[in-house]
């Protein structure tokens, strides 16, 4: 019968100290978290919740709860009767109780021309990532020629949470907006180090 060598063999890969040296030691790659989608999510905890919502379009304001949320559209209950709004409309929505605080921090561009918007520049990932990690306060300038101005709170490809203010004392007052209808971002601050890729604010 052979000698089980199997021991041996592990005892000649470790250094004196007792420890497996890394040349011998093949580490699995880590695999990137993906994001969660928090924009789904949100919607998902204010249908449970039959929270009463605004939700802004091009041609006005909807005052809804939401029946169901889609990836395209979404299913809201106005005045007691389902209505299927497709998201490529919406600017931005929030919650009625926000109402107040939007309406006080809500401001207008007059050089956005509403009939003939033009898209600006496609929204950096980085700009977005930076912000929200370094609490840089940043201005988004929608196609409906309305101004937020707060903190990100998180952001997807298809949505930013912003937090625009204190809801009197309770609680912080946030709108969604839909980055489709967002024709400028502004950063009110210069960041303090170097941006990240693109690939490492996904991975955050």
């Amino acid at each position: 019968m052979s000698d089980d060598t199997t021991k041996g063999q592990v005892n000649s890969a470790k250094k004196p100290d007792g420890k497996t040296t890394a040349a011998k030691v093949k580490q699995k790659p880590r695999k990137p978290k993906p994001m969660p989608d928090v924009a789904r999510m949100y919607i998902e905890h204010q249908t449970r919740d039959q929270t009463p919502m605004v939700f802004v379009t091009r041609d006005g304001e909807l005052r809804a709860t939401v029946v169901q949320g889609g990836m395209y559209e979404h299913v809201l209950n106005v005045d007691g009767e389902p209505t299927t709004v497709k998201k490529v409309t919406l600017e931005y929505h929030y919650k009625q109780i926000d109402a107040d605080t939007v309406a006080e921090k809500v401001a207008h561009d007059p050089s956005v021309d509403t009939e003939n918007v033009r898209v600006g520049r496609r929204l950096s990932d980085k700009d977005l990532w930076v912000s929200r990690k370094q609490y840089i306060p940043v201005r988004f300038t929608m196609r409906v020629a309305a101004q937020f101005t707060g903190l990100i709170e998180w952001f997807t490809p298809y949505a930013i949470k912003l937090n625009i203010g204190l809801r009197g004392e309770d609680g912080t007052a946030s709108v969604v907006l839909h980055r489709h209808a967002i024709v400028r971002l502004e950063l009110l601050a210069e960041p303090k180090e170097e941006r990240p890729s693109d690939q490492k604010s996904q991975k955050d």
